[in-house]
């Protein structure tokens, strides 16, 4: 790590690098943010004439939006993603999908979210509390292999 701090083209474009990858980041929550507005005027225009499973589906959609929020907040954060976040998105989007929609799916990809959310929900479930450690270690370690 010296070497780079030491080479200053290189600690150079390296933050330059960096600034840009941070920038895309803000960008991309900022149209999660948006999204999740537009989900939100969606459900509040259309609730009186939707009927129960569309403002559910209305509803976990929004849900997932603040998780991929909290996941691109904590990588801004700390310039690490968040596993345990990546882990609860992978339920949870399969998941709503599979409930809401199914009807409109292949039964092969039904089977296949079905399968793909269980098998999450189950190391969630089990690791939880090294899911949790991994990502503050990750935040106290700068140097971390975190993906």
């Amino acid at each position: 790590m010296n070497y780079i701090k030491d080479n200053k083209v290189l600690y150079w474009i390296i933050r330059v690098t960096d600034n840009i990858v941070s920038l895309l980041i803000f960008g991309t929550i900022m149209i999660v943010i948006a999204f999740m507005g537009l989900q939100m005027y969606e459900l509040i225009t259309h609730f009186v004439q939707a009927t129960f499973y569309e403002v559910l589906y209305m509803v976990a959609l929004i849900l997932i939006l603040v998780k991929a929020y909290r996941l691109l907040l904590f990588y801004m954060e700390s310039h690490h993603v968040s596993i345990k976040y990546m882990v609860e998105i992978s339920i949870i989007a399969p998941a709503v999908e599979l409930i809401f929609v199914a009807h409109q799916q292949v039964i092969w990809v039904n089977i296949l979210y079905a399968l793909f959310s269980l098998a999450n929900l189950i190391v969630y479930i089990v690791w939880y509390k090294q899911l949790v450690a991994m990502d503050s270690d990750c935040v106290k370690d700068s140097d971390c292999s975190c993906l």
